[in-house]
């Protein structure tokens, strides 16, 4: 078995300069590389350290701006950015240091939609469902290539939002609309467990819409598809399940802040909504399933990555209090209403369970280190492994508590000397039981 950590081998770094005119390879020159992704970005960011012993940065030059062709193959995959139409480019440029015969500098890259972002305005208005909006805020207006958003990465969220572009930025946008989506799981009035909310950002093969509640969903039916990896006690390097060996020592951070907690309305919540169409007041507490019923054995009763047992005594009553103004009709003008002229705005009825799905799913994180391995991104679910303490090899799932899957919130693949890794800061499902 190849060694992950290993079998990396950079085929391609050239940057063209600024007029678009000429090539230079820095193939030979290249130090260590990161790259980065998190489900709360919009975009992924590289950087690549340079030891430039030809004074290439200033004679041929190299400046932000600059278009950059990658290529890495690695034994799980390939980075391959190397393609005429697909180019990196570099945001930014920082000097590390220098001497009498060489120069370090590190470049930031970025794909081509961070920059246009800031170029494009969205004019229009838009009523078509949130995840056909994002397809054409992304393929139309920043031109994107459609094999960089997929179907099977874009999920079709229940309700529809209308707007007035007014000049918004098309990333940022999309954040904004994934925000108000309401996931699938809900039926009508009635929501089924989970929460509200989902995510958009970006991974080196493409752009992601996607809600917490589907991603563990899909690992859950699909577990043999789900990549595992174990905690020993011991790293052997001949062990040949090395690949899948977590290679540092977990790091839990835990939110057992209370106050801040109730602050933010984590266990409890109440949302007063005034329908001006209407004119009628509604007060939607975030809706039972949701809640925390305290007989534990109920699948989805228990916020896992906050706390197993809920303080019970403060988890009763609200501990926050909202109040949204909701408009059905905000832009129809029509004399006659039916359902296709409404704008949705279902999502304010969902506010509440939101801001608690949210904080929940965010309260406790865990970093782990594995040997590299490009089939993991932000977003992917992977089940960890752990023995109890003074066990040296785990026999089950069941041995710790900790043992499960997790959701991949920032993930870093690293290229450097000492081997090829990839550190993860992961979070639990805020709505499945520990072990």
């Amino acid at each position: 078995m190849a060694s992950f950590a290993r079998g990396s081998k950079i085929e391609r770094i050239i940057v063209r300069n600024p007029d678009d005119t000429k090539d230079q390879d820095l193939t030979l020159q290249v130090g260590p590389m990161s790259f980065y992704e998190d489900i709360i970005d919009a975009s992924f960011h590289i950087e690549i350290m340079i030891s430039d012993v030809f004074g290439w940065l200033e004679s041929f030059p190299i400046r932000s701006g600059s278009k950059v062709y990658l290529r890495i193959s690695t034994p799980t995959g390939v980075i391959d950015f190397s393609k005429k139409e697909e180019p990196l480019y570099i945001s930014n440029i920082k000097a590390a240091g220098s001497t009498n015969k060489r120069e370090v500098f590190v470049m930031q890259l970025e794909s081509k939609a961070a920059f246009t972002n800031h170029l494009k305005r969205l004019t229009k208005k838009y009523k078509s469902s949130t995840n056909e909006v994002i397809k054409e805020i992304l393929t139309k207006v920043l031109e994107v290539p459609e094999t960089r958003v997929k179907d099977d990465n874009i999920e079709k969220p229940t309700n529809k939002i209308e707007f007035l572009g007014v000049y918004k930025r098309p990333l940022q946008t999309c954040v904004g609309l994934a925000v108000k989506s309401v996931p699938d799981n809900h039926s009508g009035k009635v929501p089924t467990k989970g929460g509200s909310g989902m995510f958009f950002w970006e991974c080196l093969d493409g752009f992601r819409f996607k809600s917490p509640d589907q991603i563990f969903d899909n690992a859950k039916k699909n577990k043999d598809d789900v990549i595992t990896y174990v905690k020993v006690g011991a790293f052997n390097a001949l062990d040949p399940d090395n690949n899948f060996h977590i290679t540092n020592e977990p790091v839990w951070n835990n939110n057992h802040n209370l106050l801040e907690k109730l602050s933010m309305g984590q266990y409890v919540s109440r949302l007063g909504l005034f329908e001006s169409s209407e004119r009628q007041h509604v007060v939607v507490d975030r809706d039972s399933l949701a809640k925390h019923d305290y007989n534990a054995d109920k699948d989805g009763d228990v916020l896992s990555n906050s706390e197993y047992f809920q303080p019970k005594e403060f988890s009763t009553d609200p501990s926050r209090y909202m109040l949204l103004v909701k408009d059905n009709r905000l832009f129809d003008n029509s004399d006659e209403q039916d359902e296709n002229s409404k704008t949705s705005m279902e999502h304010v009825e969902y506010e509440a369970r939101r801001l608690s799905r949210y904080s929940a799913l965010f309260s406790q994180t865990l970093e782990v280190t594995v040997p590299l391995n490009l089939q993991l991104h932000a977003g992917s679910v992977i089940n960890l492994k752990f023995p109890r303490i003074n066990i040296d090899k785990p026999s089950g799932g069941e041995n710790n508590p900790a043992s499960g899957l997790y959701m991949i919130k920032t993930l870093s693949h690293k290229f450097g000397s000492e081997g090829d890794f990839t550190g993860m800061q992961l979070v639990r499902d805020a709505y499945t039981k520990l072990s």
